[in-house]
């Protein structure tokens, strides 16, 4: 019995100075916004897929209550678009926090804010960010160990791939295309892009690299794909079997000298990972660091 109190007492504490840990919580998101946190967020909804990959990343889908349509990472009550949230949706499922990503969602603050909802803007732009991102999440949601934890290892895991990809002696050129059916209206990623990152860790080097834009990302026409002549392209897929993209580049005449074309050398990767600076970007990397291992 007295075990059983003692248990029960020690229990309590551990619970008492949680909460008045997380009391103290105060956070800057992505837009410079002082968001202080005065009680455990129990009950969340991720009005973006970023941040909702971060969320399943850590294990923590159960305190997700609501998702946009466009969500692939969580099961959970849908809100409908990203933009413009609808915001009695969300009321209806009294959330303690809504997860934003910026950008178009900013406009998005003030009216959460008209009903007294608190929101978090989450928004990272490279890998760095990747990892500081699942350490912030984590502690919103009362987690910061396994945070840490889990973000130490994500880290470690790139850094694994890109320290072996460092060591090769020949690396093959790569240009990263956005592309569906049209090749005279295609983007790609420079510096100050994630992609470039990427590329860069899986062992490849980026010929768009010298280039920038917003957020790194710039639109080209056939002409600059031809130029650059490289050994490998990389194009995305949203759902299985979609050869979109791949199609588009086989079929331009334009493009039918490119070495990469020539050769076959288009490697397809899962857009949804792709298209987001979260934890899932991951398993593209594997999958580049493969495909340039094995096409040098």
């Amino acid at each position: 019995m007295k075990k059983g109190i003692k248990k029960y007492l020690v229990l309590l504490l551990l619970t008492v100075l949680s909460v008045l840990t997380f009391a103290q919580l105060a956070l800057v998101d992505d837009l410079g916004r002082f968001v202080k946190f005065d009680s455990q967020v129990q009950r969340v909804v991720s009005a973006a897929p970023l941040v909702s990959d971060y969320i399943k990343y850590l294990g923590l889908e159960e305190k997700v209550v609501g998702v946009t349509d466009w969500d692939t990472s969580i099961e959970s009550e849908k809100i409908g678009d990203m933009f413009p949230l609808n915001i009695e949706k969300i009321i209806s499922l009294n959330p303690d926090l809504v997860f934003l990503s910026g950008g178009f969602q900013e406009p998005e603050i003030e009216r959460l804010q008209r009903y007294n909802i608190k929101s978090f803007v989450i928004n990272p732009v490279g890998f760095n960010d990747i990892y500081k991102t699942i350490t912030i999440i984590g502690s919103i949601l009362g987690e910061p160990e396994r945070a840490v934890e889990i973000s130490n290892k994500f880290r470690q895991q790139y850094l694994g791939i890109a320290k072996n990809a460092f060591l090769w002696t020949k690396k093959p050129t790569v240009l990263y295309l956005m592309v569906q059916n049209n090749v005279g209206e295609m983007w790609t990623a420079g510096t100050g892009s994630y992609i470039n990152e990427l590329i860069a860790y899986a062992g490849g080097l980026n010929l768009a690299a010298p280039y920038s834009g917003n957020n790194g990302f710039f639109q080209i026409g056939p002409e600059f794909v031809v130029a650059q002549n490289p050994d490998i392209i990389i194009v995305d897929a949203y759902f299985e079997g979609d050869e979109t993209a791949k199609n588009t580049l086989l079929n331009a005449p334009q493009l039918k000298n490119v070495q990469a074309i020539r050769n076959g050398k288009i490697v397809t990767v899962d857009g949804n990972k792709m298209s987001q600076a979260s934890p899932s970007i991951i398993d593209v990397l594997i999958q580049l660091n493969k495909y340039f291992g094995d096409n040098k």
